[in-house]
């Protein structure tokens, strides 16, 4: 598995970078977005809410569940920006971000009420995995009570 640790722009040559940023996604009305940019975004908040997990829920730093629905919108977009690169690219990127949702997984569980469904209002059909993960502890699943 790849390390995440690592910033994901350091797996690609100066020529791969570029290829990659050619092919960035509409994010907003007036901004493009690319795969790199989205997997260093999942990267950080991903470790965000794992640090939170460790805080009071009166921290005002902490996090809430529309901070993790926004997140989970983000991964969205970087599975839509992944599909935009040729294969190789996909494949090592794809080898990285996997890291990063491991890391997802080690401190969500399973969400069978579908309180992030709720929280941000989607329908999660057709909708990824990571729609279906929620803490599993922390502030945050204080928050998640209220669903």
């Amino acid at each position: 598995m790849a390390d995440h640790t690592i910033e994901p722009w350091s797996l690609f040559s100066p020529d791969e970078i570029a290829a990659i940023e050619s092919r960035a996604i509409p994010f907003g009305r007036d901004e493009t977005v690319d795969a790199l940019r989205f997997a260093a975004g999942w990267a950080t908040r991903v470790a965000k809410f794992d640090a939170d997990r460790s805080l009071a829920w009166t921290d005002r730093t902490v996090w809430n569940e529309h901070d993790l629905a926004g997140s989970l919108h983000q991964r969205d977009f970087l599975e839509r920006a992944m599909s935009q690169l040729p294969g190789a690219l996909r494949e090592r990127l794809a080898a990285w971000v996997a890291a990063v949702d491991e890391r997802f997984r080690s401190y969500t569980i399973d969400d069978p009420d579908e309180k992030m469904a709720k929280i941000a209002d989607v329908d999660l059909t057709g909708r990824q995995w990571w729609w279906r993960r929620v803490p599993t502890d922390g502030p945050i699943t204080q928050d998640l009570t209220n669903y």
